[in-house]
């Protein structure tokens, strides 16, 4: 009986270590945004097209800058087809502006819901205290973006 005893501990071990593991797995599958990828697009990326997949997460990444006092570009994104491409959390590296010289970061998801296309729309909002506003435009480019099945 010894022997069967013996015989059987890997065995078990082996199931026990198994059975953790795919807890594990299922784990993370669940944390992923639909088990889909991200892609991380910037103001590099104006005018391009960029093709995802239903599932996918596209990640906007953005400075927003404080140039000099009374001066700022404050970034924000929409999609132009909330249906194929919708708006999640938005986060910004601090809650108020980090001051003049500085950046901040606007990170914006967006996750692919069904196929199509949309336009992301990002818009640099300015301000310049010292200056008219036709001296200190607002910045804007676009991405487009397809989504497959």
């Amino acid at each position: 009986m010894e022997i069967r005893v013996a015989g059987l501990f890997p065995v078990l071990i082996c199931v026990a270590g198994l059975l953790i593991l795919s807890a594990c797995g299922s784990a993370a599958a669940t944390a992923s945004p639909a088990n889909g990828i991200t892609v991380v697009v910037g103001q590099a990326d104006a005018g391009r097209t960029v093709q995802v997949k239903v599932g996918d997460t596209v990640r906007v990444t953005l400075q927003d800058d404080y140039p000099v006092p009374g001066s700022s570009v404050i970034w924000n994104v929409a999609s132009s087809n909330q249906a194929v491409l919708t708006p999640g959390a938005v986060l910004r590296s601090t809650p108020m502006p980090s001051g003049p010289g500085k950046h901040d970061t606007y990170t914006g998801d967006f996750s692919a819901k069904a196929p199509g296309q949309a336009i992301l729309d990002a818009r640099g909002t300015t301000t310049c205290e010292a200056m008219t506003k036709q001296n200190c435009p607002d910045r804007d480019f676009k991405i487009t973006v397809v989504v497959t099945g």
